[in-house]
Order: C-alpha cells, then structure tokens, then sequence
C-alpha cells in the first residue's frame, strides 16, 4: 500500500474537471463536518477511485478529495426507531 502521494493544484484542478465530464457516479451526498460535526449537504463526484466534493453542483473547484484506495462499502440498514431526516443521511 502506498504511503506517500505528491499531487500538484494543477494536477487535481485538472483530475477534478476531468471527472466532471466523464462523471459515471455523482450526486447529492451529507457530509459530517470536521468543526461541529453538523451534517451538510455536498455534491459529490466520483473518478475511479478518488471522491470529489463540492459546496454545490455549480461550484467551479472541489472543497475537497476522499482517496478511496483500499476502501470499501457496506450497506446500513436503519433501525426500526429512526425517522425523517436521520434516515435520508444513512
């Protein structure tokens, strides 16, 4: 697994307007945020295993990048006891 990744601005403003045209998976996700933890609503794009995302669907440069190398997904099934909006974020 690799350890170290060097990347320029240029580089990512580059993969990340790639991904914008070529987006096979993107969309609407909630994103806990690393200050209040408050959920917030981003747009998110998916390129091969990076994971773009952005203030909204408009916004000219990612807020941010998720490497996904060596990540995978689970299903959750909500318990019973959850309602309304907790249940649209899992």
């Amino acid at each position: 697994m690799q350890k170290n990744l060097r990347i320029s601005e240029a580089q990512l403003i580059y993969l990340a307007n790639k991904a914008r045209v070529e987006n096979t998976v993107c969309g609407y996700l909630y994103k806990r945020s690393s200050d209040m933890g408050r959920w917030q609503q981003r747009y998110f794009v998916l390129h091969q295993n990076v994971l773009f995302y952005y203030e909204n669907e408009t916004s000219a440069r990612p807020s941010g990048i998720a490497l996904l190398e060596g990540s995978y997904c689970d299903r959750i099934i909500a318990p019973v006891g959850m309602k309304g909006r907790e249940t649209e974020k899992q």
